[in-house]
């Protein structure tokens, strides 16, 4: 069964994504960090070149019409049409897409939410489309936290 994870009340959104995505590929799979802006993509590339001095985060932006590269543990990509991805793999989203429907469901979703009003009614869609659709659900309020 897919999993979604929310993430809300993030106070910085983009240190919090370095995190996550760190932790990520840690926990051995591979990641694709997804935007619905290009230029959202070139921001976090460059977080993630600056984020911690001590430790190299390996990424890269992968064009989602181009062949998925096979030793990248991170990659960042943007569009508005969802690709087709790996059954095992996650998906950080930044965007306001639904994975429920992708071509094929990533077995889990990573779900970043601020704590404005606008962005938390966006979570609340996604949290429903991703139950009705069989996701299993878990949510973490980082207010305070991160």
């Amino acid at each position: 069964m897919p999993k979604a994870t929310f993430y809300t009340h993030v106070s910085n959104p983009a240190a919090f994504t370095c995190r996550l995505a760190a932790r990520a590929i840690r926990g051995g799979g591979r990641v694709l960090v997804w935007s619905d802006s290009a230029a959202a993509v070139s921001a976090l590339d460059r977080d993630l070149w600056q984020f911690d001095p001590e430790s190299f985060i390996p990424h890269e932006i992968w064009a989602n019409h181009a062949p998925m590269p096979s030793e990248t543990p991170l990659l960042l990509a943007s569009g508005y049409d969802l690709p087709t991805l790996p059954a095992e793999a996650t998906v950080l989203n930044l965007s306001p897409d639904f994975w429920n429907q992708a071509p094929q469901a990533p077995a889990r979703v990573l779900e970043i939410v601020g704590a404005n009003f606008e962005e938390l009614e966006e979570a609340r869609n996604r949290f429903r489309a991703y139950r009705q659709s069989g996701f299993e659900i878990e949510h973490f309020n980082m207010a305070g936290k991160a």
